[in-house]
C-alpha cells in the first residue's frame, strides 16, 4: 500500500513535558508508580518552523520548566504545540477540523490577513478561543477571535506621525503591491489626509504589468516618501528600481524588519530603510535580549514580530488556564480581564475593546547591515518613551528566561527517533529536533541509551546521536521494558491513484473596495492548482451585477501547487451589494475527477455605492 503524505498539512507535535523531578523519581523504584498528566494541546496554523509556532513553543517552555502545570480542577498537565500548515480557506477548515479532534484549547493563526478574512467564517464557527496577528481592519474580531498585533489603523496612524512630526515630509507617494494587506493603504491615506499631507492618488501594481510603469508613475508625482505594500521581493524590486532611477527621498515598508527582504537588497542599499512593526529584534530592553538569546539557542532562527506577539499571548493563556480552566468561555473571560500589563512587544492591553490585545507599535530604520533599529514607539494612548513602560499585573517569573532544563541534559546532534525502549526494535514514538535539549530520568546499564520525558509514556534516545552536559553517574539504571512482539503482516498491496489538477480560489479583492455607480473597477483574483497535475489552459469569468456585465480572460496553464493572479474589469450602474459566482473554469476544459469541480463556482459579495 503506498501512502501519500501531504507536507503541508501534516500535523506536527511538539511536546514539553513538565514535573521532570518527579517523574525521575518514580522511574527507579521497580513498580513505577507515575501520575497521569492530562496533555493540553494548542494548535498552530502554520507551518511547525514558522514565527508563531516557535513564539508559542518557547513561551510553553519556559513555562513548563517552572513546575507542574496545574489547572483549577487540580488536574497537572503536559504543554503541547500541535502545527497544521494552510494557505487556502478549506486547509484551515482541515486545520480546525484535526485540531478540534485533538481537543486542542486554544489556535493561533492564521496570521495572514487575506487568509484570515476568507476564512473567517469558519473561524468564528469553530467555538475555540483563536489568537491572530493578522492586521487588516476588515478583520471585526470579538465573539472568541483575538487580535494579538496592533491593527493596520494603529500602525498606519503612528507611521504618518512619525514621518509628518520627525522628518518633516509633506509629499507622499504609495504603492500597492498585488498581495498587500486589505484595506492598509485607506488605512495610510487616512492617517496621512487627517494630518493634512494627503498623498498622491495611489499607483496599484497591474498583474503581469511592468515595474518600471510603476516606477514611473512614482516619480511622475515629485514624492519626498514613498511607502511601499506587498510582497517582500516585489517592495525590494521596487526600491532598487526607484534608486537606480535617481529617487533620494524616504522608503518606507512593512517588510523593512523582514530578513529575506534585506537580504534581496545589494549592501550599499540597505540603510535608511523605515518599517513599522510590533517588536524587532533590535530592541535594546532586557526582555527583548533575552528572548532573542534563548530564541535563536532554541531555534536557529531569528524571532520576527509574530515571534514576540504569540509568545506574550501564549503567555497569557497560560495565566489563564491556570487560574480559571482551559473552557472557552473560562479563556475567553479571564483574558479579558487581565489587567494592561507590560509585555515583551509592548502592552499587553485587553481593555483596548474588540478583543484586540495590542496597540503596540514600534517604527523602525535599517542601519548599514539592513538591521531595523528602533526609534519610535507607540501605545492607543500616543506616542510613549521606552524607558517609561513598567510593569503592572504579569508575574515577574513568567517572564523570567531558562536557558536549558535542569540536572543532566541531552542536546540532540540531529533529528533523533523517541522509541518506546532501549533499541531499534522498539517502536517510536516521535522525535527531537536537532539542537532540541532535553533532561536525562534514567539510562540503559551500558549507558548507551538514555530515557527522557515523553506524552504518554517515558521515551528512550539513543546516546549515539546527543552530547550530554552532566554526570550521567547520578542518573538512576531503568530496567528496558519487554521487547515488542512483532506481527506478521499481510503482503503489501499496490494501490495506484488517480491524479487530478485542482483549481480553486484563494482570495478576490475589489479595487477599489467599494467603487461607485459608473466607475470603472478591477476584480483581481488569485487562483491555485491544489491538486496532484498541472493545469492545462482554462478560463475564467464572471457577470458583475446588476445588468450581468460580464468580464472574462484566458489562463494557459496552471501547474501543479502554483497560483495565478488575474483581473476581470467592469463598470454597472445601479448601487447596492450584489453577490455573483466566479467561473474558475468556464469552458469545462480542465478534467478535475469526480470531485474537482466543486469548487470551480465560488461566491463573491461586493457593493456599488451611489
Amino acid at each position: 500500500m503506498i501512502e501519500m503524505i501531504d507536507k503541508k498539512r501534516q500535523l506536527v507535535v511538539t511536546a514539553l513535558v513538565v514535573a521532570f523531578a518527579a517523574m525521575s523519581t518514580a522511574l527507579v523504584s521497580a513498580a513505577p508508580e507515575q501520575q497521569t498528566q492530562k496533555p493540553l494541546y494548542i494548535g498552530v496554523i502554520g507551518p511547525f518552523d514558522g514565527p508563531t509556532a516557535e513564539g508559542v513553543t518557547l513561551a510553553l517552555k519556559r513555562v513548563s520548566v517552572q513546575g507542574v502545570f496545574s489547572t483549577p480542577d487540580g488536574v497537572s498537565h503536559t504543554l503541547s504545540v500541535i502545527t497544521a500548515d494552510a494557505t487556502t480557506p478549506q486547509q484551515v477548515a482541515d486545520a480546525v477540523t484535526q485540531f478540534k479532534n485533538n481537543n486542542a484549547v486554544a489556535i493561533f493563526g492564521p496570521d495572514d490577513s487575506i487568509l484570515f478574512k476568507a476564512s473567517e467564517a469558519t473561524l468564528q464557527a469553530a467555538n475555540i478561543p483563536i489568537f491572530t496577528s493578522a492586521t487588516s481592519n476588515l478583520i471585526k474580531g470579538g465573539g472568541l477571535l483575538f487580535r494579538t498585533s496592533a491593527a493596520d489603523n494603529w500602525r498606519m496612524t503612528a507611521l504618518a506621525d512619525y514621518l509628518i512630526t520627525d522628518l518633516s515630509k509633506a509629499r507622499f507617494s504609495i504603492y500597492q503591491g498585488l498581495t498587500s494587506s486589505p484595506g492598509i493603504v485607506d488605512d495610510l491615506v487616512s492617517a496621512l489626509t487627517t494630518r493634512g499631507k494627503a498623498p498622491a492618488p495611489t499607483t496599484v501594481q497591474v498583474p503581469n504589468g511592468k515595474m518600471l510603469d510603476s516606477v514611473n508613475a512614482i516619480m511622475a508625482t515629485t514624492p519626498d516618501t514613498i511607502i511601499a505594500f506587498g510582497a517582500t521581493t516585489e517592495t525590494a524590486d521596487l526600491y532598487q528600481m526607484l534608486i537606480g532611477n535617481g529617487y533620494k527621498g524616504i522608503f518606507g515598508t512593512p517588510n523593512a524588519a523582514m530578513r529575506p527582504f534585506i537580504e534581496s537588497i545589494p549592501e550599499k542599499q540597505r540603510a535608511g530603510i523605515y518599517g513599522v512593526t510590533g517588536w524587532s529584534y533590535a530592541a535594546s530592553d532586557s526582555d527583548s535580549a533575552d528572548f532573542l538569546r534563548d530564541y535563536v539557542a532554541q531555534f536557529g532562527n531569528m524571532p520576527s514580530a509574530l515571534s514576540a506577539n504569540a509568545y506574550d499571548t501564549a503567555v497569557a493563556l497560560t495565566i489563564v488556564m491556570k487560574t480559571g480552566g482551559t473552557t472557552p468561555d473560562a479563556i475567553h473571560n479571564a483574558i479579558l480581564k487581565l489587567s494592561k500589563a507590560k509585555s515583551l512587544a509592548g502592552i499587553f492591553n485587553p481593555s483596548l475593546g474588540n478583543n484586540n490585545l495590542s496597540a503596540s507599535v514600534t517604527i523602525t530604520v535599517t542601519n548599514s547591515y539592513g538591521a531595523p533599529m528602533p526609534v519610535a514607539r507607540y501605545e492607543d494612548t500616543g506616542r510613549v518613551a521606552v524607558a517609561s513602560i513598567v510593569p503592572t499585573n504579569y508575574p515577574a517569573a513568567t517572564f523570567t528566561p531558562t536557558t536549558i532544563p535542569p540536572g543532566v541534559v541531552a542536546t540532540m546532534l540531529s533529528t533523533v527517533n523517541v522509541r518506546s525502549g532501549p533499541g531499534e526494535n522498539y517502536d517510536i514514538l516521535g522525535q527531537f529536533k536537532q539542537n532540541d535539549q532535553k533532561q536525562l530520568l534514567g539510562a540503559s546499564a551500558d549507558l548507551k541509551w538514555y530515557v527522557v520525558a515523553f506524552p504518554a509514556q517515558p521515551g528512550w534516545i539513543s546516546a549515539s546521536y546527543v552530547t550530554v552536559s552532566g554526570d550521567l553517574k547520578s542518573l538512576p539504571i531503568v530496567v528496558a521494558p519487554a521487547t515488542p512482539t512483532p506481527t506478521a503482516l499481510p503482503p503489501p498491496t499496490m494501490v495506484v491513484l488517480p491524479t487530478f489538477p485542482d483549481l480553486a480560489l484563494v482570495s478576490a479583492v475589489m479595487n477599489p473596495q467599494s467603487p461607485k455607480s459608473g466607475q470603472p473597477f478591477t476584480l483581481t483574483l488569485v487562483i491555485v492548482n491544489q491538486g496532484t497535475r498541472d493545469a492545462g489552459a482554462f478560463a475564467v469569468a464572471t457577470s458583475f451585477l446588476p445588468g450581468n456585465v460580464y468580464s472574462a480572460t484566458n489562463v494557459s496553464g496552471l501547474a501543479v501547487q502554483t497560483q495565478t493572479t488575474i483581473n476581470l474589469t467592469g463598470t454597472v450602474t445601479g448601487a447596492g451589494t450584489y453577490t455573483i459566482n466566479l467561473v474558475l473554469d468556464l469552458n469545462n476544459q480542465v478534467d478535475e475527477g469526480p470531485t474537482g469541480k466543486v469548487n470551480n463556482k465560488p461566491g463573491f459579495t461586493y457593493t456599488i455605492s451611489s
